[in-house]
């Protein structure tokens, strides 16, 4: 059994482990966004790390939905000023494999330069791998949105309760003062039981302030709860 705690992640909805309320750093998958998955490409940290996860509120999806509602949008507007063949920039790759802008060349309908020497496609063939792309974005958000709305309008906290348990939290014992006659001098020892100077001793977590205490006899000893 897992002694880590895990949760849904509000906006990217798959099962994360939790620090506190919220979901730890994780990257988020645009790729099929479905409840529970776990396929799909790495895009960055996901937004969820700043939401609390979806056993304690929508707060996270709520966002999460707006912010893909605005994304279509823009979407739809770059596919609408595609149909217009507008002039497009292009650049070619570097070793690394992104765009060297220091040689982009534009691009313009019905206007190719053949023979440019430079690795240049024809405007109809960039043209239609920008609306591949964006189709495909598009596609991906409208899948994402229906999956957002679904979660809010079904949501309730049991279902999307916590798994496994806390992590272990450290004992930390209270510090105390102890002598015998068998020892020249006095050492720290703790205060639920008596530890010989050493090792025995040294190896236990201590502290003299109260408030710092997890060790349950210690507490006790205390008159804590």
């Amino acid at each position: 059994m897992t002694d880590k705690l895990e949760g849904t992640c509000s906006v990217c909805l798959r099962t994360i482990q939790l620090r506190g309320t919220n979901p730890i750093r994780h990257g988020f998958s645009a790729i099929g966004v479905q409840h529970g998955a776990h396929s799909g490409y790495h895009t960055g940290p996901c937004a969820g790390t700043r939401f609390p996860h979806l056993g304690i509120s929508t707060e996270g999806t709520t966002w999460a939905l707006g912010n893909a509602r605005d994304r279509l949008d823009a979407t739809n507007k770059s596919l609408r000023d595609l149909d217009a063949n507008p002039d497009l920039t292009w650049a070619p790759r570097d070793r690394r494999g992104l765009p060297d802008f220091t040689k982009s060349v534009t691009l313009r309908h019905d206007a190719d330069v053949p023979y440019a020497g430079d690795g240049r496609p024809s405007y109809a063939r960039e043209h239609k791998r920008r609306v591949v792309e964006l189709e495909a974005v598009k596609r991906e958000l409208e899948r994402a949105i229906a999956a957002y709305e679904k979660v809010l309008a079904t949501w309730t906290p049991e279902k999307y309760a916590t798994k496994g348990t806390a992590a272990k939290v450290e004992t930390v014992h209270l510090a105390r003062e102890r002598k015998h006659p068998r020892y020249a001098a006095p050492w720290t020892s703790v205060a639920c039981r008596l530890t010989r100077p050493g090792y025995a001793s040294d190896k236990l977590k201590k502290t003299t302030n109260p408030a710092e205490v997890t060790c349950k006899q210690c507490k006790k000893i205390l008159g804590l709860p």
